[in-house]
């Protein structure tokens, strides 16, 4: 029976997205791709707790496509499904949106394909099913402006046409097109065909997550397309189904090393670093956002590369936590744009009077993201800081421990970036003063809005407080060990005392709100002050911004100098000419002379045919001659 609910999962989502194009009413459109969404949750809730027994499907010639699951591929399931509803729902009260009809037909098939990906025990399945999800981001983009569509179109479309390559490398040399499920069995790296498939899947799983330097078309997707759609892909989806395959090619298809390790690290260190620098001098609210996306990757990459159980399950655990509280980011994001109409930090500000839920919200998103206990960004970043020093420890290369000790100073580094971010989003956006411009109240948002912010605020904090059960029952199996932490934190007493803090201060508030405070004016050194205690968020780190190093960075990067689509792009162009010099003009200059060769032939067979009997009785007898001697050779 729950093995139905496997094929249930990818077909419900598509046939009701396609059944919705055909209803004009729009309550029963969004009703009805709620209750497909719902449904498609409540059956992955199931799984979760169950998993069920995996089936084939037999085709044409005794080949078959083969559905299952296991203990990671179910967490993928349920959180897919989970972001896809509550975005859904997010959805029908956001105004922005255009085109409603094609939005929910491409939201339930993007659910339905990334279910399909996690489903997958073949690799023809899975091919498919990735390859739709690349054509449904391309569709989901074009919603917005498009130009940015196009750009991801390219670079994502790269990748994964190199993920293909990979496998079809992987297929040859593993002799089967089934997806292997044993850790710590697959294929040696001691040869250049493992390596190649390796490097060429490697490429696509970090492009799918928007790990450097694949991840350029996420700022300029930021600025163009819906902030729901940048909440289901680049924050949520995307970062799944990348860091899930990665997962499955570092522990299930490769056996792992110390050049991966090396590899994996610096990748991940890089780009925590790169990521951030630029986030904290952005201006723009959804580049902000887009930029720390990217960053957080890193730290999952990270994981990974410290080549221990405990990096691994803490890159599986920080990329649901990531999902959760940038969705949750991109969401509050929209809330506030959809209510100011701009997302220019300076134009912005006072927001938490009017609304007080999408501010305690959007703290809450904040302070996970930025690694504050008792957030669930504090535990999983803990537990990359333990699996990097242990890698350290156990690491036997010098070389090797120096990457260990710079990437455990590059994440520890990001995280205080990453705060001094935030502290600049919060109050720009929520407890700076208003803008002059907006000086009108903002409106609260509608009950589905608020609900979908709250619900995934609400698990940053149980996640955060209680991350031993989800490590122990969600990832822990997958291991098929216990995985050691050598760290000292126990996150429940800490949020205990946290809360006595705050129940204390409270207190402390409401005994002294009564009270006559004195109050003054600013003293100067005597001077009658002619301006006012107005510091906009934005220059904060304007000391950064400024710095010789990052502003040339900065200036390139305005330039897109060092966008790998502008790259690629230059470099197609140039292998274009090359190509015309080379082939098109060679093979122009050879049809020439091949055209004279024939003209010239032919002047000369003219100027032979006269008209003169004689000449052409001759021309018998010299061939007659030719041929006889031909034939006396022989």
């Amino acid at each position: 029976m729950m093995a139905y609910f496997l094929f249930f999962l990818s077909v419900l989502p598509i046939c009701m997205g396609a059944l919705l194009l055909g209803i004009k009413s729009e309550w029963l459109r969004k009703a009805l791709a709620l209750l497909t969404l719902g449904l498609t949750l409540f059956s992955s809730a199931l799984l979760l707790v169950k998993p069920a027994q995996g089936f084939g499907v037999e085709l044409i010639g005794g080949y078959g496509l083969f559905f299952g699951l296991n203990r990671l591929s179910a967490v993928i399931l349920f959180f897919s499904s989970l972001f896809g509803f509550l975005v859904c729902l997010y959805s029908a009260g956001y105004g922005e949106l255009k085109n409603r009809r094609t939005y929910y037909l491409y939201l339930l098939s993007l659910i339905a394909f990334s279910n399909l990906v996690c489903l997958a025990q073949d690799f023809v399945l899975f091919i498919f099913a990735w390859g739709a999800t690349l054509a449904l981001l391309y569709a989901l983009l074009s919603l917005g402006q498009g130009r940015s569509a196009k750009k991801a179109l390219s670079i994502v479309g790269m990748a994964d046409f190199s993920l293909m390559l990979g496998i079809c490398l992987y297929i040859f040399a593993s002799g089967s097109t089934f997806i292997p499920d044993n850790h710590y069995g697959g294929l040696l790296l001691n040869q250049p065909l493992p390596w190649m498939a390796f490097i060429f899947m490697l490429i696509g799983a970090l492009a799918k997550a928007g790990c450097g330097p694949f991840h350029t078309w996420i700022p300029q997707a930021a600025e163009e397309a819906h902030l729901p759609v940048m909440a289901i892909l680049p924050a949520s989806l995307d970062k799944l189904l990348g860091i899930y395959l990665l997962a499955r090619i570092t522990l299930d298809f490769f056996v792992f090393n110390k050049v991966v390790s090396g590899i994996l690290l610096i990748l991940g260190s890089l780009t925590v670093i790169f990521a951030v620098m630029l986030a904290l001098i952005q201006h723009d609210l959804r580049k902000l956002l887009s930029f720390h996306a990217i960053s957080q990757v890193g730290y999952m990459v990270l994981g990974f590369g410290t080549g221990t159980s405990l990096g691994a399950a803490a890159g599986i655990f920080h990329m649901v936590n990531h999902s959760i509280y940038k969705s949750g980011l991109f969401l509050t994001a929209g809330s506030v744009g959809e209510k100011r109409r701009t997302f220019d930090l300076e134009s912005l500000g006072g927001l938490a009077r009017y609304m007080p839920l999408t501010f305690a919200c959007g703290l809450c998103f904040a302070l996970s993201i930025s690694g504050v206990p008792p957030f669930n960004g504090f535990a999983s970043k803990w537990m990359l800081y333990q699996a990097t020093l242990l890698g350290f420890l156990n690491s036997g290369s010098g070389v090797l421990r120096f990457i260990y000790i710079f990437s455990l100073i590059a994440a520890m580094f990001g995280s205080a970036l990453t705060l001094a971010s935030f502290i600049k989003f919060i109050h720009a956006v929520f407890l700076g003063q208003e803008s002059a411009k907006e000086k009108k109240p903002a409106e609260g948002v509608s009950f589905g809005m608020g609900f979908s912010v709250l619900a995934l605020a609400a698990l940053c904090l149980l996640l955060g407080v209680f991350p031993g059960p989800f490590i122990r029952y969600f990832i822990q199996p997958w291991f098929g060990g216990e995985i050691i932490f050598i760290g000292a934190w126990d996150s429940g007493l800490s949020a205990w005392l946290l809360a006595a803090g705050l129940f204390l201060g409270f207190i402390l508030w409401r005994s002294l709100k009564g009270k006559r405070v004195r109050t003054d004016s600013f003293f100067i050194g005597g001077e009658d002050p002619s301006f006012g205690p107005e510091f906009p968020a934005t220059h904060f780190y304007r000391t950064i911004e400024e710095s010789p190093a990052v502003k040339r960075l900065y200036a390139l990067m305005q330039l897109e100098m060092l966008d790998l689509y502008n790259i690629l792009n230059g470099a197609l162009r140039v292998l274009a000419y090359l190509l015309f010099i080379l082939v098109d003009r060679a093979i122009n200059l050879l049809t020439s002379l091949f055209g004279y060769l024939v003209l010239g032939l032919s002047w000369l067979l003219r100027k032979l045919h006269s008209g003169v009997l004689d000449l052409y009785l001759a021309w018998s007898l010299l061939g007659l001659l030719a041929v006889f001697f031909i034939l006396m050779g022989r």
